[in-house]
């Protein structure tokens, strides 16, 4: 991070799930000056992710918004978009010219994509956070 000629204006972001395998070397003051954890998306967060990825698919009335959102605690975003489409796949394997996805296709898909992540690895970023988050000078 360190260079020859001084740099204005540069901002440098980096992203990790494996925070405890960065370089010490890298959490010197000066280097990365701070660590912000990204928690898992909370209900509203979850809406607007289901929001965007149903706006183009399109959807049975049996499949109820507020019943996906609840479902889904504990689901990344990339869980619940891959739900998403592991729903519309579902739709399609069943019939190749389906004119929806119904709640029958989030339920299988459902039991297909799991959440990943487990509670200890949350209580380890949180734990991570609280140990070397916030701003450092």
């Amino acid at each position: 991070m360190d260079g020859i000629e001084q740099l204005k204006d540069v901002t440098v972001l980096a992203a990790t799930n494996r925070p405890d395998m960065i370089d010490k070397a890298l959490m010197r003051p000066g280097r990365l000056d701070r660590i912000i954890f990204v928690p898992l998306p909370d209900a509203d967060t979850r809406r607007e992710i289901f929001t965007l990825q149903l706006r183009s698919m399109p959807i049975h009335p049996s499949v109820h918004l507020e019943d996906l959102v609840t479902r889904t605690e504990r689901y990344s975003g990339a869980e619940i978009t891959a739900v998403c489409r592991e729903a519309a796949l579902q739709a399609l394997q069943e019939d190749i010219t389906a004119q929806h996805v119904s709640a029958g296709h989030f339920d299988s898909a459902l039991n297909t994509v799991r959440p990943r992540i487990p509670q200890t690895l949350l209580q380890t970023y949180t734990n991570y956070q609280q140990k070397h988050g916030g701003p450092r000078v």
